[in-house]
């Protein structure tokens, strides 16, 4: 049956000290960052408190949701910034706990409440360190602006989200107004989804606040690193891959979006492009 385990930070880079001659992947001695003084937060666009939310996903171990659940549940969520264009069809209807059209008509008014939302939680949790935001809701379609070639600039980016619709010529996602959020307030964005959140007016946005970053093209975390892995190593024995075919299994929300969202398929299959795609 095994002895009790306790938590640890076994596979935290951050918290890990160098192992072998050549230090390994442990950066504690270098990094001197204390995970168990960090503070959580963030939005939902759902009402489930997140340790329900967990318990209901079904993926992670049983026994471990069980003993996370009412810590987890403890957990303030704010209310999300929620744009229906950029979510599948089947999240639609359990989408409730949003900012409303009042208190965010439009990507302006958006953006500054979520910016009032990080200074709040910095405040409430007496947060004197480095903040990141992490993107890791559902994936996006791509954002149409990204790719016209409209939001190269920092200047571009911070234009078009004070225009109207209308006047910019098409929506703004939003995990690039969370993004720009987070790096006018001085803290770093890490974009888990597939979606093209990192544009050029964004990096440019991040250098000119000093101190603070932005990075990531979905997380990589299960198939994806896999396969990123292995068509790598194929390559350098001087094989081409022709056909990668893989099936998501989980079931999880993330798949039940994708299944009504074709443009947030896209986005998906544009991370595995990158990867097959030839060596320049």
């Amino acid at each position: 049956r095994g002895e009790p385990m306790s938590a640890n930070y076994n596979g935290c880079i951050t918290q890990l000290k160098e192992r072998g001659v050549h230090g390994g992947v442990g950066f504690a001695e270098k990094v001197n960052i204390n995970a168990s003084m960090a503070a959580v937060g963030g939005w939902e666009i759902r009402p489930s408190k997140l340790g329900d939310a967990l318990r209901n996903a079904q993926i992670l171990d049983y026994d471990m949701v069980r003993q996370l659940k009412d810590e987890m549940n403890r957990v303030k969520v704010f209310r999300g910034y929620y744009d229906p264009r950029f979510i599948g069809s089947s999240q639609h209807a359990t989408a409730t706990h949003i900012l409303s059209k009042k208190e965010a008509p439009n990507c302006s008014e958006a953006l500054k409440t979520i910016r009032a939302d990080i200074r709040y939680f910095k405040w409430r949790n007496g947060v004197v360190g480095h903040t990141t935001v992490i993107w890791s809701a559902s994936v996006e379609p791509n954002c149409e602006l990204v790719y016209e070639g409209k939001l190269e600039t920092a200047k571009d980016l911070l234009d078009a989200i004070e225009m109207s619709e209308e006047e910019r010529g098409g929506p703004l996602s939003p995990s690039l107004i969370y993004a720009t959020a987070a790096i006018l307030e001085g803290c770093s964005f890490v974009n888990g989804g597939s979606q093209n959140t990192m544009c050029g007016g964004l990096e440019e946005l991040a250098r000119q606040q000093m101190g603070v970053y932005c990075l990531g093209t979905d997380f990589k975390a299960g198939q994806t690193k896999f396969k990123t892995a292995a068509v790598e190593y194929i390559r350098t024995m001087g094989l081409t891959p022709k056909v990668i075919a893989s099936s998501n299994h989980l079931g999880n929300n993330d798949m039940r979006n994708l299944a009504t969202a074709d443009k947030a398929r896209h986005a998906k299959l544009r991370v595995k492009h990158d990867i097959f795609a030839a060596w320049e």
